[in-house]
Protein backbone atom coordinates (compact mmCIF):
# COMPACT_ATOMS: atom_id res chain seq x y z
CA UNK A 1 0.00 0.00 0.00
CA UNK A 2 1.11 3.56 -0.89
CA UNK A 3 1.34 6.48 1.39
CA UNK A 4 -0.17 9.79 0.10
CA UNK A 5 2.72 12.06 -0.87
CA UNK A 6 4.10 13.87 2.19
CA UNK A 7 5.90 16.64 0.39
CA UNK A 8 5.66 17.87 -3.29
CA UNK A 9 8.53 15.70 -4.45
CA UNK A 10 8.35 12.87 -3.46
CA UNK A 11 6.12 9.86 -2.37
CA UNK A 12 7.03 6.32 -0.87
CA UNK A 13 6.14 3.48 0.33
CA UNK A 14 8.46 1.59 3.57
CA UNK A 15 8.64 4.70 5.20
CA UNK A 16 11.39 3.16 7.92
CA UNK A 17 13.25 3.10 4.04
CA UNK A 18 12.50 6.34 2.14
CA UNK A 19 12.34 9.36 5.35
CA UNK A 20 10.23 11.71 4.44
CA UNK A 21 10.79 15.32 5.38
CA UNK A 22 12.66 17.68 3.74
CA UNK A 23 14.71 18.50 6.72
CA UNK A 24 16.71 14.81 6.61
CA UNK A 25 18.19 16.13 3.24
CA UNK A 26 20.33 18.33 4.89
CA UNK A 27 21.12 16.03 7.90
CA UNK A 28 22.27 13.18 5.04
CA UNK A 29 25.43 11.48 5.46
CA UNK A 30 26.04 11.01 2.37
CA UNK A 31 24.97 12.71 -0.92
CA UNK A 32 24.97 12.17 -4.56
CA UNK A 33 24.19 14.67 -7.54
CA UNK A 34 23.93 13.73 -10.95
CA UNK A 35 23.74 15.87 -13.74
CA UNK A 36 21.38 14.08 -16.19
CA UNK A 37 21.74 16.86 -18.63
CA UNK A 38 26.04 15.77 -19.31
CA UNK A 39 27.29 12.55 -20.40
CA UNK A 40 30.48 12.08 -19.60
CA UNK A 41 30.96 8.69 -22.06
CA UNK A 42 28.81 6.46 -24.43
CA UNK A 43 29.54 2.75 -23.17
CA UNK A 44 30.68 0.41 -26.49
CA UNK A 45 29.42 -2.48 -24.53
CA UNK A 46 27.47 -3.27 -21.24
CA UNK A 47 27.13 -5.49 -18.63
CA UNK A 48 27.55 -9.42 -18.31
CA UNK A 49 29.56 -12.39 -18.25
CA UNK A 50 31.83 -15.14 -19.92
CA UNK A 51 30.56 -18.06 -21.18
CA UNK A 52 32.79 -20.96 -22.83
CA UNK A 53 31.52 -23.83 -25.21
CA UNK A 54 34.53 -25.70 -24.64
CA UNK A 55 33.68 -29.59 -23.03
CA UNK A 56 36.47 -31.72 -23.51
CA UNK A 57 38.57 -32.05 -20.00
CA UNK A 58 41.76 -30.46 -20.30
CA UNK A 59 44.72 -31.43 -18.20
CA UNK A 60 44.47 -30.93 -14.07
CA UNK A 61 47.69 -32.77 -13.00
CA UNK A 62 50.36 -30.41 -12.03
CA UNK A 63 53.78 -30.52 -13.46
CA UNK A 64 57.34 -28.74 -13.72
CA UNK A 65 56.80 -26.89 -16.71
CA UNK A 66 54.12 -24.71 -16.26
CA UNK A 67 53.62 -25.49 -12.25
CA UNK A 68 50.06 -25.17 -12.48
CA UNK A 69 46.95 -27.85 -11.73
CA UNK A 70 44.61 -25.89 -13.97
CA UNK A 71 45.95 -25.88 -17.33
CA UNK A 72 42.82 -24.60 -18.96
CA UNK A 73 41.69 -22.78 -15.69
CA UNK A 74 37.63 -23.27 -15.43
CA UNK A 75 37.37 -22.13 -18.99
CA UNK A 76 35.38 -25.77 -19.65
CA UNK A 77 32.44 -28.15 -18.86
CA UNK A 78 29.09 -27.59 -17.76
CA UNK A 79 27.18 -26.98 -20.47
CA UNK A 80 24.33 -29.33 -21.32
CA UNK A 81 24.40 -30.83 -24.50
CA UNK A 82 22.93 -28.71 -27.24
CA UNK A 83 20.18 -31.25 -27.91
CA UNK A 84 19.32 -30.94 -24.28
CA UNK A 85 16.07 -28.47 -25.14
CA UNK A 86 15.02 -28.44 -21.80
CA UNK A 87 17.93 -27.69 -20.22
CA UNK A 88 19.04 -24.79 -22.27
CA UNK A 89 15.84 -22.96 -22.28
CA UNK A 90 16.74 -23.37 -18.37
CA UNK A 91 20.06 -21.47 -18.82
CA UNK A 92 18.32 -19.07 -21.29
CA UNK A 93 16.16 -18.19 -18.67
CA UNK A 94 18.92 -17.04 -16.20
CA UNK A 95 20.33 -15.42 -19.23
CA UNK A 96 17.27 -13.37 -19.62
CA UNK A 97 16.59 -12.97 -16.20
CA UNK A 98 19.81 -10.89 -16.34
CA UNK A 99 19.71 -8.82 -18.49
CA UNK A 100 23.33 -9.97 -19.93
CA UNK A 101 23.75 -7.49 -22.76
CA UNK A 102 27.74 -7.81 -23.61
CA UNK A 103 29.01 -11.32 -23.73
CA UNK A 104 32.64 -13.01 -23.95
CA UNK A 105 31.68 -16.26 -26.13
CA UNK A 106 35.17 -18.59 -25.70
CA UNK A 107 36.21 -21.18 -27.73
CA UNK A 108 39.35 -23.20 -28.87
CA UNK A 109 41.04 -24.03 -31.79
CA UNK A 110 40.20 -27.91 -31.50
CA UNK A 111 36.59 -27.72 -31.62
CA UNK A 112 36.86 -26.31 -35.07
CA UNK A 113 39.83 -27.34 -36.53
CA UNK A 114 41.28 -30.52 -34.71
CA UNK A 115 43.43 -31.20 -37.69
CA UNK A 116 45.07 -28.91 -40.20
CA UNK A 117 42.78 -27.16 -42.44
CA UNK A 118 40.33 -30.14 -41.87
CA UNK A 119 37.81 -27.82 -40.38
CA UNK A 120 34.74 -29.54 -38.66
CA UNK A 121 31.49 -27.45 -38.05
CA UNK A 122 28.75 -29.87 -36.73
CA UNK A 123 30.23 -31.37 -33.39
CA UNK A 124 29.05 -31.19 -30.08
CA UNK A 125 30.87 -28.27 -28.93
CA UNK A 126 30.33 -26.36 -32.24
CA UNK A 127 26.49 -26.89 -31.59
CA UNK A 128 26.96 -25.64 -27.97
CA UNK A 129 28.57 -22.62 -30.09
CA UNK A 130 25.49 -21.83 -31.95
CA UNK A 131 23.65 -22.64 -28.61
CA UNK A 132 24.84 -19.47 -27.02
CA UNK A 133 25.27 -17.76 -30.15
CA UNK A 134 21.38 -17.86 -30.87
CA UNK A 135 20.48 -16.66 -27.79
CA UNK A 136 22.66 -13.83 -28.37
CA UNK A 137 21.80 -13.02 -32.07
CA UNK A 138 17.99 -13.60 -31.07
CA UNK A 139 18.57 -11.08 -27.58
CA UNK A 140 20.59 -8.77 -29.30
CA UNK A 141 23.80 -8.74 -27.41
CA UNK A 142 27.34 -7.84 -28.23
CA UNK A 143 29.70 -10.74 -28.24
CA UNK A 144 33.21 -10.33 -27.47
CA UNK A 145 34.29 -13.48 -29.26
CA UNK A 146 37.67 -15.15 -27.79
CA UNK A 147 40.04 -18.16 -29.02
CA UNK A 148 40.92 -18.88 -25.33
CA UNK A 149 43.87 -20.94 -26.73
CA UNK A 150 44.33 -23.44 -29.73
CA UNK A 151 44.99 -27.19 -27.78
CA UNK A 152 45.78 -28.54 -31.41
CA UNK A 153 48.49 -31.17 -31.02
CA UNK A 154 49.20 -30.03 -35.46
CA UNK A 155 50.04 -27.11 -34.55
CA UNK A 156 52.24 -26.99 -31.30
CA UNK A 157 55.62 -26.86 -30.50
CA UNK A 158 57.04 -30.08 -31.13
CA UNK A 159 58.82 -30.25 -28.18
CA UNK A 160 55.15 -29.79 -26.29
CA UNK A 161 53.61 -32.20 -28.34
CA UNK A 162 53.81 -34.87 -26.07
CA UNK A 163 51.94 -33.45 -22.99
CA UNK A 164 48.55 -32.42 -23.09
CA UNK A 165 48.92 -29.95 -20.82
CA UNK A 166 51.77 -28.93 -22.55
CA UNK A 167 50.28 -28.96 -25.70
CA UNK A 168 47.63 -26.58 -24.56
CA UNK A 169 49.62 -23.94 -23.21
CA UNK A 170 51.57 -24.08 -27.15
CA UNK A 171 51.59 -21.06 -28.61
CA UNK A 172 51.41 -21.32 -32.57
CA UNK A 173 53.78 -23.27 -34.82
CA UNK A 174 53.04 -21.79 -37.59
CA UNK A 175 51.25 -18.23 -37.19
CA UNK A 176 49.82 -18.39 -41.08
CA UNK A 177 47.75 -22.02 -40.28
CA UNK A 178 47.13 -20.27 -36.73
CA UNK A 179 45.96 -17.41 -38.43
CA UNK A 180 44.21 -18.75 -41.56
CA UNK A 181 42.27 -21.17 -39.25
CA UNK A 182 40.67 -18.71 -36.97
CA UNK A 183 39.74 -16.29 -39.62
CA UNK A 184 38.09 -19.51 -41.61
CA UNK A 185 35.88 -19.91 -37.92
CA UNK A 186 35.05 -16.25 -37.91
CA UNK A 187 34.11 -16.06 -41.32
CA UNK A 188 32.00 -19.48 -40.88
CA UNK A 189 30.21 -17.60 -37.91
CA UNK A 190 29.84 -14.24 -39.62
CA UNK A 191 29.39 -15.18 -43.00
CA UNK A 192 27.65 -18.70 -43.20
CA UNK A 193 26.01 -18.85 -39.77
CA UNK A 194 24.86 -15.04 -40.12
CA UNK A 195 26.03 -13.90 -36.60
CA UNK A 196 25.89 -10.19 -36.75
CA UNK A 197 26.19 -10.00 -32.58
CA UNK A 198 29.93 -10.81 -33.09
CA UNK A 199 31.47 -7.35 -32.19
CA UNK A 200 35.15 -7.98 -31.46
CA UNK A 201 37.80 -11.08 -31.59
CA UNK A 202 40.11 -11.43 -28.93
CA UNK A 203 43.03 -13.89 -30.59
CA UNK A 204 44.31 -15.71 -27.26
CA UNK A 205 43.42 -15.88 -23.71
CA UNK A 206 46.23 -13.95 -20.71
CA UNK A 207 49.05 -13.42 -22.77
CA UNK A 208 52.62 -12.28 -21.40
CA UNK A 209 53.05 -14.75 -18.75
CA UNK A 210 55.38 -18.02 -18.17
CA UNK A 211 51.77 -20.02 -17.22
CA UNK A 212 50.21 -18.17 -20.48
CA UNK A 213 48.67 -19.88 -23.61
CA UNK A 214 50.93 -18.29 -25.91
CA UNK A 215 53.87 -19.57 -25.21
CA UNK A 216 57.02 -21.31 -26.44
CA UNK A 217 59.58 -24.04 -25.46
CA UNK A 218 61.22 -24.17 -22.98
CA UNK A 219 58.32 -21.90 -21.52
CA UNK A 220 58.66 -18.63 -22.73
CA UNK A 221 55.78 -15.69 -23.37
CA UNK A 222 55.51 -15.59 -27.23
CA UNK A 223 55.55 -11.82 -29.01
CA UNK A 224 51.60 -11.07 -29.27
CA UNK A 225 52.25 -8.55 -32.32
CA UNK A 226 52.97 -11.50 -35.08
CA UNK A 227 49.68 -12.97 -33.77
CA UNK A 228 48.10 -9.55 -34.16
CA UNK A 229 49.22 -8.96 -37.87
CA UNK A 230 48.19 -12.43 -39.48
CA UNK A 231 44.96 -12.81 -37.87
CA UNK A 232 44.26 -8.80 -38.88
CA UNK A 233 45.82 -10.09 -42.44
CA UNK A 234 43.80 -13.23 -42.72
CA UNK A 235 40.48 -11.37 -41.84
CA UNK A 236 40.79 -8.89 -44.47
CA UNK A 237 41.52 -10.92 -46.97
CA UNK A 238 38.03 -12.35 -46.24
CA UNK A 239 36.82 -9.25 -45.80
CA UNK A 240 35.80 -9.46 -42.09
CA UNK A 241 35.86 -6.28 -40.62
CA UNK A 242 35.42 -7.42 -37.04
CA UNK A 243 38.00 -5.64 -35.16
CA UNK A 244 40.87 -6.94 -32.84
CA UNK A 245 40.75 -6.51 -29.11
CA UNK A 246 43.87 -7.37 -26.73
CA UNK A 247 45.93 -7.55 -25.24
CA UNK A 248 43.53 -9.60 -22.77
CA UNK A 249 46.10 -9.69 -20.10
CA UNK A 250 45.56 -11.02 -16.04
CA UNK A 251 46.11 -7.43 -14.63
CA UNK A 252 45.67 -3.73 -15.41
CA UNK A 253 49.05 -2.25 -16.67
CA UNK A 254 50.79 1.13 -16.20
CA UNK A 255 48.92 3.22 -18.68
CA UNK A 256 52.35 5.14 -19.32
CA UNK A 257 54.40 2.53 -20.69
CA UNK A 258 55.02 2.18 -24.18
CA UNK A 259 54.31 -1.25 -24.72
CA UNK A 260 51.51 -2.98 -23.01
CA UNK A 261 51.45 -5.58 -19.74
CA UNK A 262 55.05 -7.10 -21.24
CA UNK A 263 54.01 -7.30 -24.73
CA UNK A 264 55.31 -6.19 -27.52
CA UNK A 265 51.92 -4.39 -28.60
CA UNK A 266 52.27 -0.86 -28.44
CA UNK A 267 49.76 1.44 -26.74
CA UNK A 268 48.23 3.16 -29.73
CA UNK A 269 48.81 0.35 -32.08
CA UNK A 270 46.20 0.01 -35.59
CA UNK A 271 46.07 -3.49 -34.75
CA UNK A 272 43.39 -3.47 -31.83
CA UNK A 273 40.16 -1.88 -31.98
CA UNK A 274 39.65 -1.75 -28.44
CA UNK A 275 41.89 -2.55 -25.14
CA UNK A 276 40.99 -5.13 -22.95
CA UNK A 277 42.05 -6.01 -19.26
CA UNK A 278 41.66 -8.75 -16.74
CA UNK A 279 40.55 -7.39 -13.08
CA UNK A 280 41.76 -9.91 -10.35
CA UNK A 281 43.21 -7.62 -7.94
CA UNK A 282 43.26 -9.49 -4.53
CA UNK A 283 44.74 -6.18 -2.66
CA UNK A 284 41.58 -4.60 -1.37
CA UNK A 285 41.80 -6.30 2.04
CA UNK A 286 41.01 -2.94 4.57
CA UNK A 287 43.73 -1.16 5.56
CA UNK A 288 42.82 1.62 8.18
CA UNK A 289 38.92 1.17 6.92
CA UNK A 290 39.68 1.54 3.33
CA UNK A 291 39.99 -0.53 0.23
CA UNK A 292 42.93 -0.45 -1.77
CA UNK A 293 41.78 -0.78 -4.98
CA UNK A 294 42.33 2.81 -6.33
CA UNK A 295 45.37 2.42 -8.08
CA UNK A 296 43.37 0.06 -10.30
CA UNK A 297 40.39 2.46 -10.93
CA UNK A 298 43.43 4.97 -11.65
CA UNK A 299 45.00 3.01 -14.25
CA UNK A 300 41.39 2.00 -15.93
CA UNK A 301 40.71 5.98 -15.95
CA UNK A 302 43.93 6.16 -17.69
CA UNK A 303 43.48 3.72 -20.07
CA UNK A 304 39.68 4.91 -20.84
CA UNK A 305 41.04 8.61 -21.65
CA UNK A 306 43.82 7.14 -23.93
CA UNK A 307 40.86 4.94 -25.45
CA UNK A 308 38.71 7.69 -26.11
CA UNK A 309 41.51 9.85 -27.95
CA UNK A 310 42.15 6.40 -30.09
CA UNK A 311 38.16 6.35 -30.75
CA UNK A 312 38.71 2.90 -29.08
CA UNK A 313 36.27 0.89 -26.43
CA UNK A 314 37.95 0.06 -23.04
CA UNK A 315 36.77 -3.30 -21.20
CA UNK A 316 37.72 -5.32 -18.59
CA UNK A 317 37.00 -8.94 -19.80
CA UNK A 318 37.15 -11.31 -17.01
CA UNK A 319 36.21 -9.76 -13.27
CA UNK A 320 36.77 -11.62 -10.05
CA UNK A 321 38.77 -11.94 -7.50
CA UNK A 322 40.03 -14.98 -4.88
CA UNK A 323 40.71 -12.98 -1.90
CA UNK A 324 37.83 -14.30 0.03
CA UNK A 325 38.97 -17.91 -0.71
CA UNK A 326 41.99 -20.16 -1.21
CA UNK A 327 41.51 -21.80 -4.74
CA UNK A 328 44.26 -24.67 -3.70
CA UNK A 329 40.44 -25.88 -2.36
CA UNK A 330 39.48 -26.14 -6.18
CA UNK A 331 35.35 -25.82 -4.91
CA UNK A 332 36.13 -22.95 -2.47
CA UNK A 333 33.13 -21.22 -2.41
CA UNK A 334 34.44 -17.99 -1.50
CA UNK A 335 35.09 -16.15 -4.78
CA UNK A 336 31.53 -15.45 -5.02
CA UNK A 337 30.42 -14.90 -1.45
CA UNK A 338 28.90 -11.71 -0.43
CA UNK A 339 31.54 -9.85 0.13
CA UNK A 340 33.49 -10.88 -3.10
CA UNK A 341 29.98 -10.03 -4.43
CA UNK A 342 29.42 -6.35 -3.16
CA UNK A 343 33.31 -6.12 -4.45
CA UNK A 344 32.67 -6.73 -7.72
CA UNK A 345 29.74 -4.23 -8.28
CA UNK A 346 31.79 -1.63 -6.59
CA UNK A 347 34.52 -2.85 -9.30
CA UNK A 348 31.81 -2.13 -12.28
CA UNK A 349 30.38 0.82 -10.53
CA UNK A 350 33.45 2.85 -10.03
CA UNK A 351 35.16 1.50 -13.00
CA UNK A 352 32.07 2.58 -15.48
CA UNK A 353 32.15 5.88 -13.51
CA UNK A 354 35.85 6.15 -14.91
CA UNK A 355 35.14 5.38 -18.36
CA UNK A 356 34.81 1.38 -18.98
CA UNK A 357 32.92 0.46 -21.34
CA UNK A 358 31.77 -2.95 -20.64
CA UNK A 359 32.43 -5.88 -17.88
CA UNK A 360 32.42 -9.43 -18.20
CA UNK A 361 32.25 -11.17 -14.86
CA UNK A 362 34.14 -14.71 -14.53
CA UNK A 363 31.80 -16.48 -15.17
CA UNK A 364 28.14 -17.49 -16.85
CA UNK A 365 28.51 -21.13 -16.44
CA UNK A 366 31.12 -22.91 -15.01
CA UNK A 367 31.92 -26.35 -13.12
CA UNK A 368 32.85 -24.73 -9.86
CA UNK A 369 35.48 -27.58 -9.09
CA UNK A 370 38.24 -26.36 -11.08
CA UNK A 371 39.65 -23.05 -9.74
CA UNK A 372 36.68 -21.94 -7.06
CA UNK A 373 33.27 -21.29 -7.92
CA UNK A 374 32.94 -19.15 -10.07
CA UNK A 375 29.76 -19.75 -11.43
CA UNK A 376 26.49 -17.36 -11.51
CA UNK A 377 24.16 -20.34 -11.90
CA UNK A 378 24.89 -23.94 -11.28
CA UNK A 379 24.79 -26.31 -13.58
CA UNK A 380 27.34 -28.87 -12.03
CA UNK A 381 27.35 -31.37 -9.36
CA UNK A 382 30.68 -31.09 -7.64
CA UNK A 383 30.41 -34.07 -5.40
CA UNK A 384 29.16 -36.39 -8.41
CA UNK A 385 30.89 -34.91 -11.15
CA UNK A 386 28.45 -34.84 -13.08
CA UNK A 387 25.43 -32.02 -14.56
CA UNK A 388 22.46 -31.55 -12.73
CA UNK A 389 19.04 -31.90 -13.87
CA UNK A 390 17.69 -28.39 -12.34
CA UNK A 391 20.28 -25.16 -12.75
CA UNK A 392 19.22 -22.68 -9.79
CA UNK A 393 20.89 -19.46 -9.04
CA UNK A 394 24.50 -19.53 -7.51
CA UNK A 395 23.81 -17.34 -4.09
CA UNK A 396 25.34 -14.24 -4.09
CA UNK A 397 26.63 -13.16 -7.08
CA UNK A 398 23.69 -14.23 -9.42
CA UNK A 399 21.73 -11.54 -7.67
CA UNK A 400 24.54 -9.24 -6.78
CA UNK A 401 26.29 -8.76 -10.29
CA UNK A 402 22.84 -9.87 -11.66
CA UNK A 403 21.55 -6.65 -10.55
CA UNK A 404 23.63 -4.26 -12.05
CA UNK A 405 22.98 -6.57 -15.55
CA UNK A 406 19.69 -6.86 -15.42
CA UNK A 407 18.56 -3.24 -14.91
CA UNK A 408 21.35 -1.52 -17.37
CA UNK A 409 20.53 -1.38 -21.12
CA UNK A 410 23.53 -1.77 -23.04
CA UNK A 411 25.60 1.25 -24.97
CA UNK A 412 23.98 3.27 -22.48
CA UNK A 413 25.44 7.01 -21.80
CA UNK A 414 27.09 7.48 -18.52
CA UNK A 415 26.05 10.75 -16.46
CA UNK A 416 28.04 12.73 -14.78
CA UNK A 417 27.66 11.70 -10.85
CA UNK A 418 29.05 13.34 -7.62
CA UNK A 419 29.11 11.48 -4.11
CA UNK A 420 29.95 13.95 -1.09
CA UNK A 421 30.43 11.88 2.18
CA UNK A 422 30.07 8.07 3.39
CA UNK A 423 33.86 8.10 4.53
CA UNK A 424 34.99 6.29 7.08
CA UNK A 425 38.08 7.55 8.56
CA UNK A 426 40.12 8.36 4.94
CA UNK A 427 38.41 6.72 2.83
CA UNK A 428 35.44 6.38 1.09
CA UNK A 429 33.17 3.82 1.22
CA UNK A 430 29.57 4.80 -0.68
CA UNK A 431 29.98 4.58 -4.60
CA UNK A 432 27.49 5.26 -7.31
CA UNK A 433 27.54 5.60 -11.10
CA UNK A 434 24.83 7.19 -13.15
CA UNK A 435 23.42 5.41 -16.28
CA UNK A 436 20.92 6.93 -19.21
CA UNK A 437 19.65 4.20 -21.65
CA UNK A 438 19.15 4.95 -25.12
CA UNK A 439 15.62 5.37 -24.50
CA UNK A 440 16.19 7.67 -21.68
CA UNK A 441 15.61 5.22 -18.64
CA UNK A 442 17.53 6.33 -15.96
CA UNK A 443 19.74 4.08 -13.29
CA UNK A 444 21.33 5.47 -10.09
CA UNK A 445 23.54 2.28 -8.80
CA UNK A 446 24.80 2.90 -5.19
CA UNK A 447 27.49 0.55 -3.61
CA UNK A 448 28.13 0.64 0.61
CA UNK A 449 30.95 -1.65 0.98
CA UNK A 450 31.10 -0.17 5.13
CA UNK A 451 29.04 -2.66 7.84
CA UNK A 452 27.11 0.43 8.62
CA UNK A 453 23.78 2.11 6.93
CA UNK A 454 24.13 5.84 5.86
CA UNK A 455 21.54 8.45 5.17
CA UNK A 456 21.82 9.15 1.28
CA UNK A 457 19.85 12.22 -0.85
CA UNK A 458 20.31 12.32 -4.18
CA UNK A 459 19.33 15.41 -6.16
CA UNK A 460 18.84 15.10 -10.02
CA UNK A 461 20.02 18.08 -11.49
CA UNK A 462 18.71 18.60 -15.48
CA UNK A 463 15.71 16.76 -15.70
CA UNK A 464 13.39 18.00 -18.27
CA UNK A 465 10.31 16.16 -16.95
CA UNK A 466 9.13 14.59 -13.53
CA UNK A 467 10.57 11.10 -13.59
CA UNK A 468 9.29 7.87 -11.24
CA UNK A 469 11.84 5.50 -9.88
CA UNK A 470 11.51 2.46 -8.02
CA UNK A 471 14.10 0.93 -5.68
CA UNK A 472 15.52 -2.43 -5.27
CA UNK A 473 18.37 -3.41 -2.65
CA UNK A 474 20.01 -6.59 -1.98
CA UNK A 475 22.08 -6.46 0.82
CA UNK A 476 23.95 -8.59 3.89
CA UNK A 477 20.56 -9.78 5.42
CA UNK A 478 20.56 -11.51 2.00
CA UNK A 479 24.11 -13.12 1.91
CA UNK A 480 23.84 -16.97 0.73
CA UNK A 481 20.10 -17.37 -0.51
CA UNK A 482 19.63 -18.77 -3.84
CA UNK A 483 15.77 -18.02 -4.22
CA UNK A 484 15.81 -14.33 -3.49
CA UNK A 485 12.47 -12.69 -5.60
CA UNK A 486 13.93 -9.21 -6.72
CA UNK A 487 10.46 -6.79 -6.93
CA UNK A 488 10.50 -3.08 -6.56
CA UNK A 489 10.48 -2.22 -2.92
CA UNK A 490 9.37 1.67 -3.38
CA UNK A 491 9.19 4.05 -5.59
CA UNK A 492 9.74 8.21 -5.42
CA UNK A 493 8.28 10.67 -7.82
CA UNK A 494 10.66 13.92 -8.57
CA UNK A 495 9.40 16.85 -10.89
CA UNK A 496 12.04 18.65 -12.59
CA UNK A 497 12.18 21.45 -10.42
CA UNK A 498 12.82 19.98 -7.42
CA UNK A 499 14.15 16.66 -8.02
CA UNK A 500 15.74 15.71 -4.95
CA UNK A 501 14.82 12.61 -2.40
CA UNK A 502 16.11 10.87 0.28
CA UNK A 503 16.69 7.51 1.33
CA UNK A 504 18.70 5.42 4.19
CA UNK A 505 21.24 2.48 2.02
CA UNK A 506 21.78 -0.42 4.24
CA UNK A 507 25.02 -2.28 5.29
CA UNK A 508 27.00 -4.07 2.62
CA UNK A 509 24.57 -3.45 0.06
CA UNK A 510 24.00 -2.57 -3.45
CA UNK A 511 20.98 -0.16 -4.62
CA UNK A 512 19.57 0.51 -7.56
CA UNK A 513 16.86 3.45 -8.48
CA UNK A 514 15.73 3.36 -11.70
CA UNK A 515 12.78 4.19 -14.18
CA UNK A 516 12.73 0.83 -14.94
CA UNK A 517 9.81 -1.57 -13.04
CA UNK A 518 10.47 -4.72 -13.36
CA UNK A 519 8.58 -7.52 -11.82
CA UNK A 520 10.42 -10.49 -10.80
CA UNK A 521 8.78 -12.40 -13.51
CA UNK A 522 9.84 -10.19 -16.30
CA UNK A 523 13.12 -10.29 -18.21
CA UNK A 524 16.13 -8.09 -17.05
CA UNK A 525 16.97 -5.25 -20.08
CA UNK A 526 19.17 -5.87 -22.56
CA UNK A 527 19.07 -3.14 -25.51
CA UNK A 528 16.93 -0.63 -26.54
Amino acid sequence: MKNHPVTFIFRAILPTTFIATVGFLHAAEVHITVDTSSTVNTMRGGIGASWHAIEKPISTTRDTVFKMHDHGGSGWGANPPAEDKAAWNQIYRHASWLGMDFIRVELEQRMYEPRRKAFDWDNPEMRILYRILDWCQENNVDVFLTQMWSNVEWNAFPEFRDNPAHIVHSGPYSMDDFAEGLATCVEHLVKTKKYTCIRHLCITNEPCSRWSWWNKPPNVPMLLTPGLEAVRKALDKRGLDVPLIGPDTVFIPDPNSETIAYSDVKRGSPLLGAYDFHWYDDKFDFDGGGRVISSSVQRLAAWAKLARSENKGLYVGELGTRAYGDTSDWSNPGVTSFPVSIFNAECVVRGIAVGVDGFNRWSFINRGDLDGQYQMIDTWDIKKKKLLTRFPPHANIYYVYGMLSRFTAKHSHVLSCQVEGGDIGKHRRVFAMALESPRRALTLAVVNDAPKAWNLSVQLDGLKKPARLYRYEVSQKDADLTDLTIEPEADVEVSAENAIFSANISPMSLTIYTTYKLSHNEKGVIAE
